[in-house]
């Protein structure tokens, strides 16, 4: 149900007689009055709150006008209204939201007066929201340190500049406004401003050009400039940015000076020399290393060392590069290298040798890497394809074995062999049947039977894990031909990938979709019926010449118009329905925040919930509103609503009481059906839905006549008891 807003209205300047007609007059569906007083200086604290203020003219009080200049200046953001019965001071009009001439005479003057005072505090409002947003981006604006300025698009006069374009570009502010840059000889190119503004109207706003500008001392810095378009107070102005990299430009210049001279020293010697950063990623590769690799530079530099690692056999090389980067020098063993992409192949010897700033402090690692080929043989080629591979298949996500003809694993990866905490040379070389006692090969092997034949053979299998979490667990696999150099076959290679999490997204997919889409079934019926509803009263008021009866047309059918407004605010507290993760929640802490939206009154509440912890659907606390909002609407007297908690074997009840009427035996089940309820009839039946998201159940156990007793099933695993104190 939505519940009504109360705008807070104060009556300012009225005698009581006109004072109680505007109550009579204001008393209605849309507009709940917390606060009708004369209220004087005094008393203003009392209402901070306040949405709307009525003035009046009651004989003998003091200038309108300073009153509602005083009234202004405290109430900011409240809509004023001169309301009377005869309201005469039009030199009112620029200082109020709106007049209004009570007209006791006229049968509509009461709808009027509500109308004016709903649009009158939304507008108020929204100006009040817009001031205070217009105040935060001026104050970005100004504060920014990136230099910032206003122009116009046509003239390219600046309208305003920030502090920091003042003290990058050395000008006061007064010395830019109203000037243009052509007119401060800012660009040293006055061509680059046309280029940015035509650039801006002929594809998108300019995105970090490098722009050289003039300072006021004749001083050049350069910037990288953004410029888009914007409307500010109606009309079009050009916003222009400015990131000051001059340092960096001039460091450039110096850097790539040096590096040419060291490139060319680099280039010119007979040796690889390859240089890495202290995370490993390629600086220098030079010409040598070009030469030796068949690899350009470009296609190494910036990477990690450990993409080309892999291609480099007989030494744990990563660990030298390690031992380097703490300071020690190292000479490898001799290394056999083989380029599959350039065909290059060979032996090297490496010197790995901490690389020093000027301060002593490790940058890097430089590798000194040395020819050997011709005093190497080849014999170790088949070796080093042999650990390629092992690595590959050690580290897919998938769990890979290689069967010979027998039976006899061949090959094993990290994956497959952990899932039997063993390692891969624990298992190779032995049968299935040696290291696991249940009956899966057996199961598998008709399917081993065909992939020896020369078929590709899928399958899906689920495993039961008793003591595990998950406790069963869902496999994909294929069984495929392994084939020798001749093309004969000789064993089966397994490709084994978990698709555990996979069913269990599926499932929580689906469950999710299925809720939505009941909502959304639900919401869009319900809105339809009462937008039918709608139509055709204001089809039969057009139809109808009586004017009592047309009005009653237009009046049903605006109160069906609000029950859709209700329906639609329904759907906005439910649109996170199982979209959200579960979260762990305070028991405690949900059942006061859900009833503090409630009118409790005199009711008493006793909970005893601190220390219960639920892990369920972040809308747990709407369930809670909706239990007690049920029990307050069809309750009764009730005095009393206590909330606690009991252990049942591995599951927790969690009981919601009241000393009310109770609920029959015929309709403890009904409730929490769709549609049964006096308003959208759907409180408790989504109340099920959230819970069963998380496994959760609802019951209803009370007796008719001694109160409603609601009771939550929590399962073993969405249940936690923590202390509190």
């Amino acid at each position: 149900m939505t519940h009504r807003v109360p705008i807070h209205i104060l009556l300012n300047g009225y005698p009581d007689d006109i004072s109680r007609l505007i109550l009579e007059g204001i008393q209605s569906d849309q507009i709940q009055i917390d606060v009708i007083v004369r209220p004087d200086r005094s008393a203003w604290e009392k209402y901070p709150d306040a949405a709307c203020i009525l003035i009046g003219d009651e004989p003998g009080q003091r200038d309108l006008s300073s009153t509602i200049q005083e009234i202004r200046t405290y109430w900011q953001s409240a809509a004023i209204l001169y309301c009377s019965p005869e309201p005469d001071q039009h030199d009112l009009l620029p200082l109020i939201d709106g007049w209004f001439r009570i007209d006791s005479a006229s049968s509509s003057w009461r709808e009027n007066l509500t109308a004016l005072i709903m649009t009158s505090v939304q507008t108020r409002s929204r100006m009040y929201h817009h001031q205070i947003q217009n105040q935060i981006y001026q104050k970005i604006f100004s504060e920014n340190t990136i230099p910032m300025s206003i122009t116009d698009p046509d003239t390219g006069e600046f309208i305003e500049v920030n502090q920091a374009f003042v003290q990058v570009l050395g000008y006061q502010r007064d010395d830019v406004i109203g000037k243009t840059s052509l007119d401060l000889n800012i660009f040293k190119d006055p061509e680059d401003r046309r280029k940015i503004v035509t650039g801006l109207y002929e594809q998108s706003s300019p995105r970090e050009k490098e722009i050289v500008i003039r300072r006021k001392d004749g001083t050049y810095i350069t910037g990288y400039f953004s410029v888009c378009s914007l409307n500010w107070n109606g009309k079009p102005i050009l916003l222009t940015t400015m990131h000051d990299i001059t340092y960096l430009k001039e460091v450039e210049a110096s850097l790539s000076a040096r590096n040419q001279c060291i490139q060319e020293i680099l280039s010119s010697v007979s040796e690889g020399i390859v240089v890495y950063d202290t995370k490993l990623r390629y600086r220098v590769w030079n010409r040598f290393m070009e030469h030796l690799t068949g690899i350009p530079e470009e296609e190494v530099l910036g990477k990690p060392a450990l993409n080309f690692l892999p291609l480099l056999k007989g030494d744990d090389l990563h660990g030298l590069l390690e031992k380097a980067l703490k300071g020690y020098e190292s000479l490898s063993q001799d290394v056999w290298y083989q380029i599959p992409t350039t065909g290059k192949s060979g032996w090297v010897s490496i010197i790995y040798t901490p690389f020093r700033d000027s301060k002593g402090d490790i940058i890097g690692v430089i590798a000194s890497v040395r020819d050997i080929s011709e005093r190497k043989m080849a014999e170790d080629e088949i070796r080093s394809h042999k650990g390629l591979l092992r690595s590959i298949i050690d580290t897919v996500p998938v769990s890979i074995i290689c069967f010979d003809e027998e039976g006899r694993i061949l090959l094993a990866n990290t994956s497959f062999s952990s899932s039997f905490g063993l390692k891969p040379e624990a298992i190779e070389g032995h049968t299935y049947e040696d290291f696991c006692q249940d009956s899966r090969f057996e199961r598998h092997m008709p399917l081993i039977t065909r992939a020896l034949s020369g078929r590709e053979v899928p399958f899906n299998e689920e495993i039961e894990h008793p003591g595990e979490s998950p406790k069963k667990r869902f496999l994909r696999g294929r069984y495929s031909p392994l084939r020798g150099s001749n093309g004969s076959i000789n064993g089966v290679v397994a490709v084994i990938i978990d698709i555990t999490d996979l069913k269990s997204a599926q499932a929580s997919v689906e469950l999710v979709n299925a809720k939505l889409n009941l909502l959304s079934s639900i919401t869009r019926h319900d809105i339809l019926n009462s937008l039918t509803g709608v139509l055709g009263y204001l089809t039969y008021a057009e139809e109808e010449e009586n004017t009592e009866q047309r009005a009653q047309y237009i009046k049903k059918a605006h109160q069906v118009a609000l029950l859709i407004q209700e329906q639609i605010e329904f759907t906005r507290d439910y649109q996170d329905l199982g979209v959200k993760e579960p979260v762990w929640q305070n028991a405690g802490r949900v059942f006061l925040t859900a009833i503090s939206g409630l009118k409790m009154g005199d009711i008493q509440v006793n909970i005893e919930l601190n220390d219960l912890f639920v892990y369920a659907d972040p809308l747990l606390e709407r369930v809670i509103f909706n239990i007690v909002d049920n029990a307050l609407r069809y309750g009764g007297t009730i005095t009393r609503i206590t909330s606690y908690w009991y252990q049942t074997g591995t599951d927790v009840i969690w009981v919601i009481r009241d000393d009310g009427v109770g609920i029959s035996a015929n309709m403890k089940e009904r409730i929490f059906r769709k549609g049964v309820g006096k308003n959208t009839g759907l409180g408790l039946f989504l109340t099920r839905e959230i819970l069963d998201i998380t496994g959760l159940s609802i019951t209803e156990t009370g007796k008719e006549g001694e109160g409603a007793v609601f009771e939550i099933r929590i399962p073993d695993g969405a249940w936690e008891q923590k202390d509190q104190g």
